[in-house]
Protein backbone atom coordinates (compact mmCIF):
# COMPACT_ATOMS: atom_id res chain seq x y z
CA UNK A 1 0.00 0.00 0.00
CA UNK A 2 1.65 3.41 -0.96
CA UNK A 3 0.75 6.41 0.56
CA UNK A 4 0.64 9.62 -1.83
CA UNK A 5 1.22 13.33 -0.90
CA UNK A 6 -1.24 15.49 -3.52
CA UNK A 7 0.61 17.67 -5.89
CA UNK A 8 -0.70 21.11 -5.90
CA UNK A 9 -2.59 22.61 -8.53
CA UNK A 10 -0.97 26.30 -9.09
CA UNK A 11 -1.55 29.43 -10.86
CA UNK A 12 1.17 28.01 -13.13
CA UNK A 13 -0.75 24.91 -13.87
CA UNK A 14 1.18 21.36 -13.13
CA UNK A 15 1.53 18.21 -15.20
CA UNK A 16 0.44 15.52 -12.86
CA UNK A 17 2.72 12.60 -11.91
CA UNK A 18 0.07 9.34 -12.36
CA UNK A 19 0.97 6.37 -10.06
CA UNK A 20 -0.51 2.49 -11.20
CA UNK A 21 -3.21 1.52 -8.75
CA UNK A 22 -2.43 -1.22 -6.11
CA UNK A 23 -5.58 -3.30 -6.59
CA UNK A 24 -4.63 -6.28 -3.33
CA UNK A 25 -3.89 -3.42 -0.72
CA UNK A 26 -5.04 -0.23 -2.32
CA UNK A 27 -3.67 2.96 -2.07
CA UNK A 28 -3.20 6.31 0.38
CA UNK A 29 -3.90 9.78 0.00
CA UNK A 30 -4.61 13.37 2.88
CA UNK A 31 -7.90 13.72 3.09
CA UNK A 32 -8.75 17.21 2.45
CA UNK A 33 -11.32 19.33 1.19
CA UNK A 34 -9.61 20.57 -1.80
CA UNK A 35 -8.04 16.75 -2.38
CA UNK A 36 -9.31 14.93 -5.23
CA UNK A 37 -7.75 12.02 -7.74
CA UNK A 38 -8.20 11.41 -10.74
CA UNK A 39 -8.68 8.27 -11.99
CA UNK A 40 -7.78 6.91 -15.28
CA UNK A 41 -9.29 3.82 -16.73
CA UNK A 42 -7.17 2.02 -19.89
CA UNK A 43 -8.79 -1.42 -19.42
CA UNK A 44 -11.83 -2.47 -21.43
CA UNK A 45 -14.34 -2.74 -18.80
CA UNK A 46 -15.47 -0.90 -16.16
CA UNK A 47 -13.45 -0.32 -12.56
CA UNK A 48 -14.68 0.61 -9.24
CA UNK A 49 -12.99 2.79 -6.76
CA UNK A 50 -13.92 1.84 -3.35
CA UNK A 51 -13.39 4.16 -0.26
CA UNK A 52 -12.66 2.22 3.20
CA UNK A 53 -13.04 3.44 6.94
CA UNK A 54 -14.99 6.71 6.09
CA UNK A 55 -15.82 7.23 9.06
CA UNK A 56 -18.30 7.16 11.89
CA UNK A 57 -21.92 8.43 12.97
CA UNK A 58 -22.23 10.65 16.05
CA UNK A 59 -23.19 6.91 17.85
CA UNK A 60 -19.51 5.74 16.55
CA UNK A 61 -20.58 3.39 14.04
CA UNK A 62 -18.74 2.70 11.18
CA UNK A 63 -20.08 4.79 8.09
CA UNK A 64 -20.69 2.67 4.63
CA UNK A 65 -18.15 2.46 2.24
CA UNK A 66 -17.92 4.61 -0.75
CA UNK A 67 -17.90 3.23 -4.13
CA UNK A 68 -17.50 4.50 -7.71
CA UNK A 69 -17.25 3.86 -11.01
CA UNK A 70 -15.16 4.49 -13.90
CA UNK A 71 -16.30 3.43 -17.04
CA UNK A 72 -13.99 1.65 -19.85
CA UNK A 73 -11.56 3.86 -21.45
CA UNK A 74 -12.77 6.17 -19.23
CA UNK A 75 -11.64 9.10 -16.60
CA UNK A 76 -13.37 10.12 -13.07
CA UNK A 77 -12.56 12.94 -10.93
CA UNK A 78 -13.18 12.08 -7.00
CA UNK A 79 -13.29 13.96 -4.29
CA UNK A 80 -11.13 13.11 -1.19
CA UNK A 81 -13.20 14.89 1.18
CA UNK A 82 -12.24 15.15 4.95
CA UNK A 83 -14.86 12.37 5.55
CA UNK A 84 -13.15 9.99 3.86
CA UNK A 85 -10.28 10.59 5.99
CA UNK A 86 -9.38 7.88 9.11
CA UNK A 87 -9.03 10.04 12.22
CA UNK A 88 -6.48 7.47 13.45
CA UNK A 89 -4.25 7.40 10.59
CA UNK A 90 -3.74 11.12 10.40
CA UNK A 91 -6.64 11.71 8.35
CA UNK A 92 -5.84 9.27 5.16
CA UNK A 93 -7.86 8.18 3.22
CA UNK A 94 -7.66 4.05 1.79
CA UNK A 95 -9.18 3.08 -1.77
CA UNK A 96 -8.95 0.13 -3.61
CA UNK A 97 -9.60 -0.40 -7.35
CA UNK A 98 -10.87 -3.79 -8.34
CA UNK A 99 -8.57 -4.29 -11.22
CA UNK A 100 -5.39 -2.64 -11.03
CA UNK A 101 -3.86 -3.25 -15.11
CA UNK A 102 -4.37 -0.48 -16.83
CA UNK A 103 -5.45 1.83 -14.05
CA UNK A 104 -3.70 4.94 -13.33
CA UNK A 105 -4.44 7.60 -10.92
CA UNK A 106 -2.96 11.24 -10.00
CA UNK A 107 -3.65 12.85 -6.45
CA UNK A 108 -4.21 16.02 -7.00
CA UNK A 109 -5.15 19.56 -4.39
CA UNK A 110 -6.49 22.65 -5.55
Amino acid sequence: MATRTPQAITVGGITPTYHAATAATGDKVKAGDRTFIHVRNGAGAPVTVTFSGVGKTSYQEDLPDKAYTVAASGELLIPVLPSLGDSEDGSLATFVCSAAADVTFAALRI
